[in-house]
């Protein structure tokens, strides 16, 4: 497995994960310009954990993907060239098929029409799906996420791309209306454990009072 791609993927690993499962992600990112760093998970602290692999290697661009997911073909090549031809875009992003167990779809395709700052404020899923960052937009967030919990690439995302901040359309992430990966939903997935205080955390962390003040207010001037 080569390890001189321009991305580097981390996948968080636990206990409980699907072997069969793990060996499916695996096949699939074989076949990805990806250099794979597989790291156990920290319980309970998604961001600490996803701070941790965003710090492996040093290729400079930077993905995950999760152990119960699996990636579609030539998704990162997708993305690595829509990111060279945004040089000002501070991510990509590609959609992602809701699936069960056996990998059926559950849901409609979420492969959405673009980006939005007013979206991004108020939604995960408007950048979900397989993510492409850049290192260099990444590592200053780190000690930032460390502290979030359930809605940590949110926070990333927006971190990166201050919807908040009026920017000119040229610095907006870009978008692949493709789907990227299938998620699987079943009774253990992580997200389903989300609650209002862990939001208005990551709030919090961006500077504000609440997501509230987040989503409809100004920014809070410390």
């Amino acid at each position: 497995m080569s390890m001189n791609h321009q991305i580097d993927c981390h996948v968080l690993t636990m206990p409980t994960d699907s072997p069969e499962w793990s060996r499916e992600l695996r096949t699939d990112l074989d076949g990805e310009p990806v250099n794979q760093f597989w790291i156990e998970g920290i319980p309970g602290k998604l961001g600490a954990a996803r701070a941790a692999g965003y710090q492996q290697g040093s290729a400079p661009f930077l993905s995950y993907a999760d152990p119960d997911d699996r990636v579609t073909p030539g998704i990162y090549t997708q993305l690595l060239d829509l990111l060279l031809a945004h040089p000002n875009a501070p991510f990509a992003w590609a959609g992602e098929q809701v699936v069960n167990e056996a990998l059926e779809p559950i849901m409609p395709a979420n492969t959405w029409s673009g980006y939005h700052p007013a979206s991004h404020k108020k939604r995960a899923n408007h950048v979900h799906g397989v993510m492409l960052y850049r290192r260099s937009l990444v590592e200053p967030q780190l000690e930032k996420l460390m502290h979030c919990g359930i809605p940590a690439e949110h926070m990333l995302s927006m971190a990166i791309a201050q919807p908040w901040e009026g920017r000119p359309r040229e610095c907006w992430p870009v978008h692949l209306p493709l789907v990227g990966r299938l998620w699987r939903w079943h009774g253990q997935n992580y997200h389903r454990r989300c609650r209002p205080q862990d939001v208005d955390n990551m709030a919090q962390l961006l500077g504000f009072k609440s997501f509230m003040e987040l989503v409809y207010g100004t920014r809070n001037q410390h």
